[in-house]
């Protein structure tokens, strides 16, 4: 209620500005004294002065909101990620199919997370908290990821989870998804490839529109959570 109350009163403020601004043109284009005309612009520049700082505080309560209720139950969640092997063969990945191991469940847990907070905020705020909410699961999810080890098909598997992840954030937010994804998929991008030296078709004057947002040392931390990719053929590649 006191995010929503301050969203309103920075709105007011910023509608009382605009509204006088015209009374003021109107008036001044009528003939008034210029010491006048300066007091008033003084008095407006203090209205924006007020929202803005209305606006500094909604944004600092949000944060304050994503990090003591939302990261605290969201965290647990990602890391339940390495209890589910993804070093698997064949009959695993057909398995995780038939009975998703992990991300359905993610996904059921942040819609009924986030169904509190839908009652509760006003639509604008809801959606900054989903935004702020959705970085932290990418962060977690890459904290997460590095953790772990992968076979060809666990690769795979986690390319298909990141890709549901994602599907259903963008449902739930207005704001870009994809941008702040853009990490993780290129780590399952990496953690799908059939050999070590097939980076090269994606990396440097390979990479055609994609730009690349891990580093060569990364790209390496990435292709070593292969149980299948050797070492040195890893540190053999010239990126």
């Amino acid at each position: 209620v006191t995010l929503n109350n301050v969203e309103v009163c920075s709105e007011n403020i910023t509608t009382l500005k605009r509204n006088l601004e015209n009374d003021c043109s109107k008036l001044f284009s009528q003939g008034g004294g210029s010491g006048d005309q300066a007091k008033i612009e003084s008095c407006l520049s203090d209205l924006v002065n007020t929202s803005t700082k209305f606006k500094d505080l909604l944004q600092e309560g949000l944060t304050e909101l994503n990090t003591t209720a939302i990261k605290p139950q969201v965290k647990p969640w990602i890391s339940s990620f390495l209890a589910i092997s993804h070093n698997i063969e064949e009959e695993e990945f057909n398995d995780y199919e038939a009975n998703d191991p992990w991300v359905q469940q993610l996904i059921v847990n942040l819609e009924q997370l986030m169904a509190e907070f839908k009652m509760a905020l006003s639509p604008v705020i809801y959606d900054t908290l989903t935004s702020l909410m959705t970085s932290l699961i990418s962060i977690e999810m890459e904290k997460t990821v590095l953790k772990c080890s992968f076979s060809r098909l666990g690769g795979l598997q986690f390319d298909k989870e990141l890709r549901s992840l994602v599907a259903y954030l963008t449902t739930v937010t207005t704001w870009t998804i994809r941008d702040k994804f853009a990490r993780l998929t290129q780590m399952a991008t990496i953690l799908n490839l059939e050999r070590v030296t097939e980076i090269l078709d994606y990396w440097g004057p390979n990479s055609g529109p994609l730009t690349w947002r891990l580093t060569p040392a990364e790209v390496r931390q990435v292709l070593a959570l292969r149980i299948d990719f050797r070492s040195e053929d890893i540190k053999r590649l010239r990126l």
